[in-house]
């Protein structure tokens, strides 16, 4: 019996053990309405190679794709089909809750940076520090506005130092007002040109979604 790699949980169509596979390459271990998806691996896998990370993503996005979809982190392995069966049963009710609350919903992450050098050319005389502090307090009033036409909103961790300023943030969106979103993140990078908004997605709900695998 070979370890299962799962890569979210959905709402089931059909009757468990009648559901058709929910993305290619997969299959699912259902407890009621409640399908994990699913592809075997062999014993004693390392961790995850870039290829098996793209097909992670190519899965979550292929089942995103027709339903509402709770990723699993990567890399996380059940050791057999009972063991996660017992999973979906213990974690049912939050499981079909977080679903309901995903339902028609989509991420979509805003990136906010200002380079620095940019700055430096124009002449200006503030510090750096004065700078990023200016930077900041614009785009938290940028991420403020963009919350109000969203149903959540969490921070990202910024990325790396590199010498300019750099913030972003995940929303979670109705889908059906995902143009009005992105119209809004125009009309903020419209509203100070120094700053540069980077609008990706619609993405399935990574950020917004923390499962639990004790007990």
């Amino acid at each position: 019996m070979s370890p299962l790699r799962l890569y979210g949980v959905a709402a089931l169509d059909a009757a468990p053990g009648e559901e058709h596979p929910l993305a290619s390459g997969t299959h699912t271990v259902s407890f009621r309405d409640l399908g994990a998806v699913v592809s075997e691996i062999p014993l004693a896998r390392p961790q995850m190679s870039q290829d098996e990370l793209a097909t992670y993503r190519r899965v979550v996005e292929e089942v995103f794709a027709s339903r509402a979809v709770l990723p699993a982190p990567a890399g996380v392995v059940f050791r057999a089909a009972d063991a996660l069966g017992r999973w979906l049963e213990l974690h049912y009710v939050t499981l079909s809750d977080a679903l309901a609350y995903v339902e028609g919903r989509s991420c979509a992450r805003v990136h906010v940076s200002r380079g620095l050098a940019e700055d430096n050319l124009r002449g200006a005389e503030r510090t750096t520090m004065e700078i990023g502090v200016d930077a900041e307090t614009m785009a938290v009033a940028a991420f403020r506005l963009l919350r109000r036409r969203a149903v959540a909103m969490v921070p990202l961790r910024p990325p790396r130092e590199t010498g300019m300023f750099s913030a972003g943030a995940s929303f979670l969106v109705e889908r059906d007002q995902w143009a009005e979103f992105a119209s809004l993140v125009s009309e903020e990078a419209r509203r100070d040109p120094e700053l540069r908004f980077r609008l990706t997605g619609p993405w399935p709900p990574h950020d917004f979604v923390r499962m639990q695998f004790d007990g």
